[in-house]
């Protein structure tokens, strides 16, 4: 309906250029179409007259009065164009213009609301990117489904998305768990073990441990832990290797159980070995983007957080070879050597960035952690420096979580001991509701994610409440089914039948739905998800004000055949559209499952007894 609205300005402008009434000087110009604050007003408000009068050198109602004289409607679904205001143009549509949303919905099928074509561009999406180290914790999920929701919504807008995961596979963080590792295996045999500061005391790494002996057997048992012999060398190169390749394993099979895969798994021991880490350097150093210094020009007199991460590792700063990443926003030069030549993790990182310009995206989108806030100006002045446009390079700061339950938070597993685990997390509430309530809020605002809240099927529960809205509409039409009234389909109903659909709220609901191709555009521009489910939510909510009040007034299942068809429509449609939008996010619809309000005669068999969901 707003592509018909914009199409009608469009048309209607070219026609007053070609009178001469317009010069449109500059072009085309944009202009926006939007619901009025006030429904009395009607159906869209336009502001293009505002938006020429200056280069036309009239006044805006000017141009509109002349606009409403010429307008251009060949489809004829125009009523009516008002002038509000300083020259506000507010748009009427005809009744046809609702019914025609149903056809659109009825053709796109469970696919409304996504892109009819390719956008032809290539787009890369970084996210969950957990240490190889240990399992995928509670830490790692709203990133893990924040990030899968926005390729989705980024696929959905006709966009190639590439899903890749970075495997932080170097550097002393699996150096240590390799050494760990090696500990409990040598334990298995009877060897008393000490563990030290850092190293992961956890029970996970003691079932790898138990796997590598099955694979190696006694090979690795008298190995001297604490030696730097070749042995010593290729048992901890080995251990790692291992623990890599078993952690990686856990970490896909829950992000699986999460319904998240990704298209690639980049390495950074491989950024390493290809050699892209000092050939980076180089680069810089061949621009003349870094100098060799004790510390960083301009920081002489600075003092950092006593809690910042360059405070705490001063020490190793002091002196190297620094980047000017303070020219293109950073706070301060980087260092990316060492005194002693070794790269620091920013060094790699910005190798690992550079290949992702050097494949050719359009677009790349990192999910980061808030508490990553600080590498995000680094980043885009590495890429600038190298002659990159950062602007291409998004990133998405993900706040933390609070999970709690019954006002107290939860910190331990009672199954391990350990930090609770996103696996733990989905087998207790189930994936949608994980996915619901990660994705319920921007990304930047923290959430209180309330266990206690979300395994109660309850009126209160958003989760449940959001899933029975498509569960209603299923609902609706067995019973009508069952009724012997049963919806003839989208093919049979007529355009006489859908003429009956002239109720405020059915031209609402209409309304509502032929938004969600716009709604999905932006969101995905914005890297938003939460603005599909909220769109859900408001479609939901009016859909139960609808049917609620034709339960009493004239209901949707009645004996007038022709009116009974026209309403199974609108109620097919909604669930295709809550369906497809449903799918976009990673929800599940399902067709049938438990509700509160018993009374509810009209789809009364939706309502089961155990008070379970069902196919959910």
């Amino acid at each position: 309906m707003k592509a018909l609205v914009t199409t009608v300005v469009t048309q209607t402008l070219e026609a007053m250029k070609a009178q001469g009434t317009l010069t449109l000087a500059g072009g085309m110009p944009s202009f926006s179409v939007d619901p009025p604050k006030q429904a009395a007003h009607g159906d869209f408000a336009v502001n293009v007259c505002m938006v020429i009068a200056k280069g036309e050198g009239k006044p805006p109602r000017q141009i509109a009065e002349a606009f409403k004289a010429a307008l251009v409607d060949n489809a004829g679904l125009v009523d009516a164009v008002d002038i509000a205001g300083p020259g506000f143009l507010n748009f009427r549509l005809k009744d046809k213009a609702f019914h025609q949303v149903i056809r659109a919905v009825a053709d796109a099928g469970e696919t409304w609301g996504r892109a009819q074509s390719p956008s032809g561009k290539k787009v890369l999406v970084e996210f969950v990117s957990a240490n190889p180290t240990g399992p995928v914790h509670i830490g790692h999920a709203r990133g893990t489904f924040v990030g899968d929701a926005i390729s989705r919504l980024l696929t959905a807008a006709g966009h190639d998305v590439t899903r890749e995961f970075y495997v932080n596979d170097f550097g002393k963080q699996v150096e240590t768990l390799g050494r760990t590792v090696l500990k409990r295996y040598q334990e298995l045999f009877g060897k008393a073990v000490t563990l030290v500061e850092g190293e992961y005391p956890a029970e996970y790494v003691k079932d790898i441990a138990k796997a590598w002996r099955e694979s190696v057997g006694e090979q690795f048992k008298d190995i001297d832990v604490d030696g730097d012999g070749p042995e010593t060398k290729a048992a901890l190169s080995a251990a790692m290797a291992f623990g890599i390749h078993e952690n990686l394993n856990a970490i896909k099979a829950t992000l699986a159980l999460a319904g998240v895969e990704h298209d690639h798994y980049a390495s950074e021991r491989d950024v390493h070995e290809r050699g892209l880490v000092t050939g980076i350097v180089d680069v810089y150093k061949a621009k003349g983007a870094t100098y060799e210094a004790s510390e960083a020009h301009g920081t002489e007199d600075g003092k950092r957080r006593d809690e910042s991460k360059a405070a705490q590792y001063e020490e190793q700063q002091l002196g190297g070879t620094f980047l000017k990443t303070s020219e293109h926003g950073d706070a301060e030069d980087r260092i990316i050597l060492r005194r002693d030549g070794s790269p620091v993790y920013l060094t790699a990182d910005l190798a690992y960035h550079k290949q992702k310009y050097d494949r050719g995206f359009d677009r790349m989108i990192n999910i980061f952690g808030a508490d990553h806030a600080g590498h995000v100006p680094r980043l885009k002045a590495g890429m600038t420096l190298l002659g990159f446009d950062p602007n291409k390079l998004d990133v998405v700061l993900v706040q933390i979580v609070r999970l709690v339950r019954d006002g107290v938070e939860v910190k331990i597993s009672k199954r391990k001991g350990t930090v609770y685990e996103l696996k733990d997390l989905i087998e207790e509430v189930g994936g949608d509701a994980c996915r619901f309530l990660f994705l319920m809020k921007t990304a930047n605002a923290q959430i209180e994610f309330d266990l206690g809240l979300v395994e109660r099927q309850a009126r209160d529960n958003p989760v449940f409440t959001f899933q029975y809205g498509h569960a209603r509409c299923a609902g609706i039409l067995r019973k009508a089914l069952t009724d012997g009234r049963g919806f003839g389909g989208f093919n049979t109903v007529t355009d006489a039948q859908l003429a009956r659909l002239t109720v405020t709220a059915e031209k609402d609901l209409l309304k509502k739905m032929s938004l969600l191709p716009e709604v999905v555009v932006g969101a995905a521009n914005a890297l938003e998800p939460h603005r599909v489910l909220y769109f859900c939510q408001e479609l939901i909510a009016d859909f139960h004000g609808y049917y609620s009040n034709h339960r009493e007034n004239g209901r949707v299942i009645s004996d007038d055949v022709d009116l009974t068809q026209a309403r199974l429509a609108l109620v097919a449609a909604v669930k295709h559209t809550l369906k497809s939008a449903f799918s976009i996010l990673g929800v599940d619809a399902p067709e049938e499952m438990a509700f509160l309000e018993s009374e509810d005669t009209e789809d009364a068999e939706s309502v089961d007894g155990d008070n379970a969901a069902k196919g959910s």
